[in-house]
C-alpha cells in the first residue's frame, strides 16, 4: 500500500458519483462503491464516500452500513475468483502487487488460523483482495469468512461515520491532515502482521 488519503480517485469520476448519490439511487451508489473497493479498485475510496457521509450526515451509519454490505459482496466475488480460478486469473493479480510470498505465507496462516488472520486483513493495510482472494484458494469456509469481514471492515466504515456525525465536512480535512499518521501507523500494524505470518506461521 504506498497510496496516502490525499491520493484521490480522478475528481470527474467522484463529481458523477456524487451527482448520482443526489438522487434516489443513494444508497444503491454506496453498496456499489463498497463493492468497487472490496473488488476490483484498490485506491483509497474515502474521496468519494466521505462526501456521501456528510450528505446524510445524521444517518452516516446508514451509509456505512450500505458500503459495508458492498465491500463484503466485492470480497464475496474475490473470494469465489480465489476458489475457482486461483492459478488461471489469481496468479497474474498476486504478480501485480508483488504479493507471492505473502499471499503464500496467508494461504498457509488462513489454513491455520482463518478468522483472526482475515479479521486482521481487513484492519490493516494488507492488500484486502490478496486476503480474501487467499482465503478462496484455501477453501476457508463462507459463513466464516462473511463474519470475518464484516466485523472487520465496520471497524473502519463506521469510525468515519462515526467522525462524520460529529464533525461534519471538517472529517475528510481531519484524515487528509493526519494521513501520514494513520499511514505509518497501518504499515506499522501491516509491518507486524506481516512479520507474524512469516515468521511465527
Amino acid at each position: 500500500m504506498t497510496q496516502t488519503l490525499t491520493e484521490q480517485p480522478d475528481q470527474s469520476v467522484r463529481a458523477k458519483i456524487a451527482s448520482w448519490a443526489k438522487g434516489p439511487l443513494f444508497y444503491p451508489i454506496a453498496v456499489l462503491v463498497g463493492f468497487l473497493e472490496g473488488s476490483f479498485v484498490v485506491v483509497p475510496m474515502e474521496p468519494v464516500y466521505i462526501p456521501m457521509m456528510v450528505m446524510k450526515r445524521k444517518q452516516a451509519w446508514l451509509v456505512a452500513l450500505a458500503l459495508l454490505l458492498g465491500n463484503v459482496l466485492g470480497g464475496l466475488l474475490i473470494y469465489w475468483l480465489g476458489a475457482a480460478l486461483a492459478d488461471d486469473l489469481l496468479q497474474p493479480m498476486i504478480s501485480m502487487f508483488g504479493a507471492q510470498e505473502t499471499y503464500d505465507a496467508t494461504l498457509q496462516k488462513l489454513r491455520e488460523d482463518g478468522f483472526a488472520t482475515l479479521f486482521m486483513i481487513g484492519v490493516t493495510p494488507f492488500p484486502f483482495q490478496v486476503g480474501v482472494a487467499a482465503a478462496g484458494a484455501a477453501g476457508f469456509p463462507i459463513l466464516l469468512f462473511i463474519a470475518a469481514v464484516a466485523s472487520s471492515r465496520s471497524i473502519r466504515f463506521l469510525a468515519i461515520a462515526i467522525l462524520v456525525m460529529l464533525v461534519g465536512q471538517s472529517a475528510e480535512k481531519l484524515l487528509k491532515k493526519y494521513d501520514v499518521e494513520i499511514l505509518v501507523g497501518g504499515l506499522l500494524l501491516f509491518a507486524g502482521f506481516a512479520t507474524y505470518l512469516v515468521f511465527f506461521s
